[in-house]
């Protein structure tokens, strides 16, 4: 859960007058996400209208603030973009924290809601269209770079060499040891596969793009006019476009997937097979290791732990995640 930060509520309506002139009705703490060190708010304007406030406690990715700016202003559809401010910039630092405000937008994402026919055809549409847009030099230089490295295998080794070897008096991390005990060989499968095909794909020549990265179906939104929406751009990459493209029939908890639907939006296209089932490997390896990370660690909150516990053992169930990687390697 986000960090409800130390701010008074006073202090965030003199800061959002003095940066966009914007004179604040209500505001009100939004206890969603999972970083520890950001705060989200709803802010209501005295013309009753809405945006979306995050504040972030230490340094911002400016990546993930310029490309939805950048695709917007390309005419690109289905994307968020943050609201400048006065002075024209994207984020702000102030009072200790960086600033970034975007508009409230009044949704349903993939987890709560069914896609239909149409959308699965928009969001095809709006994935191509940001798989075919050439990015100015000075975007390409901040994205990362696909290299096939996957850094998370070594971390998910020595989390299983620890738990083999240490007792945890600690509940939580104890029924994640547990839980480990019960998935090892799975466990050890995701990263042997995750670290064989990488070897295989750093051979292979690739047309980067784009990729957003992470198209569960939480960063998928309808809006009330049921326009389809990509949000949270934390973490774009140029990739191979399989990428993005491992998300669709991937076992992520849409409520429906239209596979058919989405590829007559996105368009005829070649699918390197390969490397969406190292993506999908891969991505369940770096879950692992994150989750872990903050289970064992100790660091965040109690109610945070069991809420990464729970959603690292829900990719181990029938038909999800784990079971369509390990079943097409």
């Amino acid at each position: 859960m986000s960090a409800n930060l130390t701010l008074s509520t006073a202090t965030i309506a003199k800061v959002l007058h003095q940066l966009y002139g914007l004179s604040s009705r209500d505001i009100a703490f939004l206890p969603i996400g999972h970083d520890p060190n950001a705060s989200v708010y709803q802010v209501t304007d005295i013309r009753n209208k809405k945006y979306f406030l995050k504040l972030i406690k230490g340094d911002i990715r400016e990546v993930g603030v310029k490309i939805p700016y950048h695709l917007t202003s390309c005419g690109i559809e289905g994307v968020i973009s943050p609201v400048i401010d006065k002075n024209q910039q994207l984020w702000m630092r102030e009072e200790g924290y960086l600033w970034t405000l975007y508009p409230f937008i009044e949704s349903q994402n993939g987890y709560q809601t069914v896609l239909s026919e149409s959308q699965w055809v928009s969001f095809g549409q709006t994935l191509k269209a940001i798989h075919s847009l050439e990015l100015p030099e000075e975007l390409t230089q901040l994205l990362p770079r696909e290299d096939f490295s996957s850094k998370w295998c070594e971390i998910v080794r020595g989390f299983d060499l620890q738990i083999k070897t240490n007792k945890f008096d600690d509940p939580i991390s104890a029924r994640l040891a547990v839980f480990w005990e019960e998935k090892r060989s799975e466990i050890i499968r995701l990263v042997e596969n995750t670290e064989r095909i990488g070897e295989q794909l750093k051979q292979h020549k690739f047309n980067y793009v784009l990729c957003h990265a992470d198209l569960h179906p939480g960063n998928i939104v309808i809006d009330k006019n049921q326009n389809l929406l990509l949000v949270d751009w934390d973490s774009p990459i140029a990739a191979p476009k399989e990428r993005d493209l491992m998300f669709i029939g991937g076992g992520h908890r849409f409520k429906h997937v239209d596979i058919d639907a989405f590829y007559r939006g996105y368009g005829e296209t070649e699918i390197n097979q390969v490397a969406v089932t190292y993506y999908r490997n891969e991505r369940i390896v770096a879950d692992i290791a994150a989750d872990s990370t903050e289970i064992l660690g100790e660091k965040g909150s109690q109610e945070d732990r069991e809420v990464r516990l729970y959603l690292l053992s829900r990719q181990f169930e029938p038909n999800r995640e784990v079971s369509v990687a390990l079943d097409n390697s």
